[in-house]
């Protein structure tokens, strides 16, 4: 349920605060529901965390809710008001807004039941991937070989990390 009461939130902001030329944004808003549908892929048998079916009929439904409404809405905004032409400062200060609210947003959802940690995964780790999530999504904008590049390197780190080997994956 609260899949469905973030999914609704996100769409009521994007009409509020996103900017309506969002073809600018698309390569960016494709590459950010693309890594959360390879996570939910790949690591199918072996998640970190979990979305829950929280009152649902399948846990397949918060997750596409996230794929398809959450990742590419909040990108789209964290995108349109970006801060592109100010200082590094309130860059910093900008994105760092979007990280607490995801934070926030995902202890809400842990609270109340949809999401779970597995394998050794916390708040922390969330964190620290939101972090390189909302600087990655920054750096695809503008340029996105280079975001892939840290993307790969990242994933390969959490890989080593969380030991989500080959046999453990889908």
């Amino acid at each position: 349920m609260i899949a469905i009461i973030y999914s609704i939130l996100w769409i009521i902001a994007a009409f509020k605060l996103a900017d309506r030329d969002w073809k600018q944004y698309y390569p960016t808003i494709l590459f950010s529901s693309l890594g959360n549908a390879l996570y939910e892929i790949i690591c199918y048998k072996y998640q970190l965390w979990q979305m829950e079916p929280n009152g649902l009929p399948a846990a397949i439904i918060p997750m596409m809710l996230l794929i398809l409404i959450g990742m590419p809405l909040s990108t789209w905004i964290f995108l349109s008001k970006y801060p592109f032409r100010k200082k590094l400062s309130i860059q910093v200060m900008y994105t760092c807004f979007y990280v607490v609210m995801f934070l926030v947003l995902e202890y809400l959802s842990i609270k109340l039941g949809a999401i779970t940690y597995h394998h050794n995964w916390n708040l922390f780790w969330s964190g620290i991937f939101v972090i390189v999530m909302f600087l990655v999504l920054r750096i695809h904008y503008s340029k996105p070989l280079l975001a892939l590049f840290i993307s790969v390197i990242f994933s390969f780190f959490l890989i080593f990390v969380f030991d989500v080997s080959l046999d453990k994956m889908k």
